[in-house]
């Protein structure tokens, strides 16, 4: 026994030694690397702050984030909305305006403003004047949107012809689970009803990852290994489309308080004398469990149908290749976010759904251009 406690005691020491030696290293050898790697791991939580509609972007800050082993660049304009190349400033407030609001594949972590589905849709609607402004904004849902839609129309003193709505599975949940509306009409969190608070700023492991080249590349080879795919399936928020237990307990609950949620958005419209379109698309989940006709699918195709919104079945591009290739090509390795292809199929998909035209044509707003199968 005392062989064995004395082995493991050495065994200690020198792990001891050897993590003090990379800190050291590492801070100084790789100083300029480690300093790049925590102002991109402090801008993933410090661009956020609360909103009377539980939280929103800091306005005019320029960052570097991380998301897994994805640097890149990140930068909000004087109103708090996510920007770059093609999207609209100051001089553009007098073209036609078109929101597109979603949550985080809609302010697209993991991706430059450029790459993003929303960014090609700015270029792409530029070149027929028209103003694409970006609202999405991580962890949004049905219960925020409206919300932020009046916000950002007050913020920028105009009202949009047209109101793209990216309906995530996540916001199922999220409506049914995660967000309450206080009795001031502000948006609370069930766990947490009272003032919202800034998101945490601390996480371990990606404080190892920041300060020891060592967890670093075992972390980046983690990351490029096939195996790390495995983690992009699994997750609950997605599984309630193919689980019945789930749907049963939440999924219907929170797809009826979606449903009441998007009608306000439609509201809107209404008033404001614009138009809606709505969209979905999968998570790796749903690839994998070969769920094309998904009730996130037929469920928003109907309610689209019936509320006259024109419709946009995101998922369908996701399936005409293997699951396997889908996986690699259009996912972040151990996510559930779009890479760069990923982004564009989504946009062309939007893009072919509406004609190529960013305009707003009267009638009926509902399509069956992208019905499953098509």
């Amino acid at each position: 026994m005392k062989s064995v406690l004395r082995c493991a005691g050495q065994v200690l020491v020198v792990a001891c030694i050897t993590l003090a030696l990379d800190y050291v290293l590492t801070a100084t050898l790789f100083a300029a690397q480690k300093r790049a790697l925590a102002e991109a791991d402090a801008g993933n939580w410090t661009v956020y702050l609360p909103a009377p509609y539980h939280h929103d972007l800091i306005p005019n800050r320029q960052s570097t984030r991380v998301w897994g082993n994805v640097i890149y660049p990140w930068k909000t304009d004087q109103y708090g909305f996510r920007t770059g190349t093609c999207a609209p400033g100051e001089a553009d407030r007098d073209r036609d305006a078109i929101f597109v609001i979603g949550d985080s594949f809609t302010e697209a972590l993991g991706s430059t403003y450029e790459d993003s589905f929303v960014g090609l849709m700015a270029c792409d609607a530029a070149k027929q004047n028209k103003a694409v402004w970006n609202l999405g904004v991580a962890s949004y849902s049905p219960a925020i949107y409206h919300r932020k839609i009046r916000a950002a129309a007050e913020k920028l003193g105009l009202k949009p012809k047209e109101i793209f709505v990216f309906l995530d599975l996540s916001d199922i949940d999220d409506d049914a689970n995660v967000y309450r509306i206080a009795e001031d009409g502000t948006v609370v969190t069930a766990a947490n009803p009272g003032p919202q608070k800034p998101m945490s700023t601390f996480d371990l492991g990606q404080f190892m990852i920041n300060n020891f080249t060592s967890a670093r590349f075992f972390y980046d080879l983690y990351l490029t290994s096939s195996f790390n795919y495995v983690n992009s399936t699994g997750r609950t928020r997605a599984r309630w489309t193919i689980d019945p237990t789930l749907l049963d307990s939440w999924g219907r609950r929170g797809l009826d308080i979606a449903a009441g949620n998007l009608e306000k958005v439609v509201d809107i419209c209404r008033e404001w004398d614009c138009h809606v379109t709505l969209a979905v698309y999968p998570w790796p989940d749903n690839v994998m469990a070969h769920d094309k006709d998904s009730i996130q699918v037929t469920y928003w195709r109907a309610w689209s149908e019936k509320n006259g919104v024109r419709f946009v079945d995101g998922f369908a591009p996701f399936f005409r290749e293997s699951a396997e290739t889908v996986m690699r090509k259009y996912y972040i390795a151990g996510d559930v976010h779009f890479t760069e292809a990923g982004n564009r199929l989504l946009y062309e998909e939007v893009r072919q759904g509406i004609d190529a035209d960013w305009r707003s044509p009267s009638g009926s707003r509902s399509s069956s251009r992208n019905k499953a199968g098509d």
